[in-house]
């Protein structure tokens, strides 16, 4: 696409993104807000009005967004918004601290592993991995989502993996045993993956099992309330490590870095409503 035509493009989501800061604007505050001359304003109020994007009121009332634009959002979920917040802040930690992270949102009865710092850390023996399943079971990521989520939202995750037929879900055949699990986390307030939780691991290639019994991931989640956006694992080798040291040194660094991709993601998806 040339520059020519990628301008016009650029100007009017400017344009849509001053709207999208108030109710309705007259011709001039958009002008203001979008850094454009009025009559380029004009043109592209004129072309979004056309498009269904924009409508234009009255001289004095102005121009206001029509319910078209959330057409441009609907493949742009929350969680899309935690992640793109969050993987600068994870980088930089992991530059700090050297430990690998991943970050995980819940997607049905599984983990979503969206993204990690494997490419920032000196000591990472993890795989690069992207948009990969993890089970809730199985590691720190997910533990810490069930530990943490509301409990309507606990018990109806629990039952499903019951009813599953998945040997990485086996123990929520055994609901008490899963609460005993995490009561413990909450207590503790993160999540490690459990002794009990490696033994699933014998499910897997020899290979995987072997990196996990060498890993331990700790876990905390970003909340929204009493909803949790994602989880945050700190992965580290516990022969150089053990994991009363790692909470000791590294819980507070992860616990921070979760509050900031929490504010940020306010600030990115809620600012503009305010």
């Amino acid at each position: 696409m040339s520059e020519a035509t990628r301008a016009p493009v650029a100007r009017a989501l400017n344009v849509l993104e001053a709207m999208n800061a108030a109710h309705s604007l007259h011709l001039g505050e958009i002008a203001e807000r979008a850094s454009l001359p009025k009559s380029s304003a004009v043109r592209l109020l004129d072309q979004l009005v056309e498009a269904g994007y924009v409508e234009k009121l009255s001289r004095s009332a102005g121009y206001r967004l029509t319910s078209r634009v959330q057409r441009l959002s609907w493949g742009f979920r929350l969680s899309d918004a935690v992640v793109e917040v969050a993987e600068p802040l994870m980088r930089e930690f992991t530059k700090k601290h050297r430990w690998t992270l991943f970050i995980g949102v819940a997607e049905g009865d599984r983990m979503i592993v969206r993204y990690g710092t494997v490419a920032e850390s000196p000591v990472a023996i993890d795989p690069l991995i992207y948009e990969a399943p993890t089970p809730f079971l199985l590691g720190a990521l997910g533990l810490a989502y069930l530990a943490f989520c509301p409990d309507w939202e606990r018990r109806a995750i629990i039952a499903r993996l019951g009813r599953s037929r998945s040997a990485t879900d086996r123990l929520a055949r055994n609901p008490d045993d899963v609460m005993r699990i995490l009561n413990g986390i909450r207590k503790r307030g993160y999540a490690l993956t459990s002794d009990e939780v490696r033994q699933l691991a014998n499910t897997s290639p020899k290979s995987a099992a072997d990196g996990r019994r060498r890993v331990t991931g700790m876990a905390v989640p970003v909340m929204r309330g009493d909803r949790v956006l994602a989880t945050v694992s700190l992965r580290f080798m516990r022969s150089v490590i053990g994991e009363q040291e790692a909470a000791k040194t590294l819980l507070e660094p992860l616990r921070d870095l979760a509050r900031d991709i929490e504010i940020e993601t306010h600030r990115l998806t809620d600012a503009g409503r305010e």
